[in-house]
């Protein structure tokens, strides 16, 4: 008779399955777990090794939603309707190099 062990209902993933399910790669995560302390999905450390719950993921994933009902350029959007949250379109990189292909233009 073989013995059956029921899958917990809330399992835990490794980093691994849980950048997969997140769809980013590991060094996203672990950055947003190391240099943004409070901004990434909570982990649980078991054994030396970060576990995160299926039910932690999903949560941050809900959390960190952006609605686009308005359509895709947001005309008439609320900037309020965000929870105060600025949303930033380009990066510093993409900031100083357009800033340094101006200055060099006659």
């Amino acid at each position: 008779m073989a013995l059956v062990v029921p899958l917990p209902q809330d399992p835990f993933l490794n980093t691994e399955d849980a950048c997969g399910y997140l769809g980013v790669p590991k060094a996203t995560l672990l950055t947003w777990r190391v240099r943004r302390p409070g901004y990434g999905p909570r982990a649980v450390k078991a054994g030396g090794r970060l576990k995160y719950r299926l039910s932690e993921l999903d949560r941050w994933l809900r959390d960190h939603e952006e609605s686009f009902a308005l359509g895709d350029d947001n005309e008439g959007a609320d900037p309020a309707s965000d929870g105060g949250r600025q949303v930033r379109s380009r990066s510093r990189a993409s900031r100083v190099r357009s800033g340094a292909l101006r200055t060099a233009q006659p």
